[in-house]
């Protein structure tokens, strides 16, 4: 593949296709307790910043919230508008809308739902091991409920 100068190049549009999987992935993971499936979506150093608490640096730190985390909620992440920047073949960086849905699992299914929280994701992304993670997942939130 030629880049805009006849040069050769990476392929876009391949890592762009990457990193949506991973953000897709991601919200799969979460909304099914599908612990170390997500905490291999991160570099071994990579960072997951929440807002009102540390940020959680390596995939010890990771596991580990992801092992307290309360298993008695139904969640559902709707990830929109994911826009991926190339910046070389091994690093990209990205930003999408998110809208959680989360309710106790005990809850009549035909009562009203409104979103938990809205909000966008900040990504970096990079290609360690043969497979594109997340050096940074930056979680900042628009509207949240109780």
């Amino acid at each position: 593949m030629l880049d805009k100068l006849g040069q050769p190049g990476r392929n876009d549009t391949a890592i762009e296709t990457a990193c949506r999987d991973l953000v897709n992935g991601y919200s799969r993971c979460v909304d099914n307790f599908e612990d170390e499936a997500l905490v291999q979506m991160f570099a071994r150093e990579g960072r997951w910043l929440q807002p009102r608490v540390a940020p959680f640096e390596g995939r010890e730190q990771i596991r580990a919230f992801l092992a307290s985390r309360d298993r008695a909620v139904t969640m559902r992440h709707a990830v929109t508008n994911v826009l991926v920047d190339v910046r070389d073949a091994t690093h990209a960086s990205g930003v999408s809308y998110f809208t959680v849905y989360r309710q106790p699992r005990d809850t009549p299914a035909a009562q009203a739902l409104t979103p938990f929280a809205v909000g966008e994701y900040h990504d970096e992304f990079v290609l360690e091991e043969g497979r594109w993670r997340f050096a940074s997942r930056d979680i900042r939130f628009a509207f949240r409920g109780a």
